[in-house]
């Protein structure tokens, strides 16, 4: 059965979200988050040496201090979810675009614990964490896979309108409501990703 124009935008966004998933993993290589303060960086530190446990220079304790067992749990979460978000790409459908968007906000979530597992210990304000560029492009690359999971979802619902003989009422909704839904989010991770590039992910 020849696919009509919408189930083609529903493959072009399956594509897409499975390529978003796949560069988390990429993007685990660069910085994932960096510890700053008043005087300039403290250290850096990719997805993948946090998954390892990491240590953090400070003149201000003896011996250094040891990260560990915390942050490699987040990180984990984070391919954990691009895993699973990477899993349902494999074939369409409401309810996998569905659980894949669930996955990105969950990878956005452990993102962020990754991130805020750096936070100083309550007797030592040396540092603050922040997204490095690494981290900047995995939330942007999760946000990009809801994104596209709206789209696949809204292509599903105007592609069923258009052949279905009953119901397409109810089609043209889940239509209307995800289109309208991906182009919001769209505009706004449009937005992000355009300030990242200008600031150069500075967060001063």
């Amino acid at each position: 059965m020849a696919l009509d124009n919408w189930a083609k935008v529903g493959l072009v966004a399956r594509g897409l979200k499975a390529l978003g998933n796949a560069s988390v993993f990429l993007f685990l290589v660069l910085p994932l988050v960096v510890l700053s303060s008043c005087g300039g960086t403290v250290a850096t530190f990719t997805g993948y040496q946090a998954l390892q446990g990491t240590s953090i220079p400070s003149p201000d304790t003896q011996p250094v201090i040891y990260l560990t067992y915390g942050s490699d749990w987040w990180v984990l979460g984070v391919m954990v979810f691009a895993a699973a978000g990477l899993g349902t790409a494999w074939r369409g459908g409401i309810p996998r675009s569905l659980i894949g968007g669930a996955a990105a906000i969950g990878g956005l979530i452990a993102l962020n614990g990754a991130i805020g597992f750096f936070n100083p210990p309550s007797d030592i304000q040396y540092w603050s964490p922040n997204p490095a560029n690494g981290g900047d492009a995995i939330g942007v690359a999760f946000a990009s896979v809801i994104v596209c999971e709206l789209a696949s979802i809204a292509a599903r619902g105007w592609s069923e309108a258009k052949r279905a003989k009953e119901h397409r009422g109810d089609w043209t909704a889940v239509g209307c409501f995800a289109t309208a839904v991906a182009i919001l989010f769209g505009l706004g991770v449009l937005a992000i990703s355009v300030t990242l590039i200008a600031t150069g992910g500075c967060k001063c």
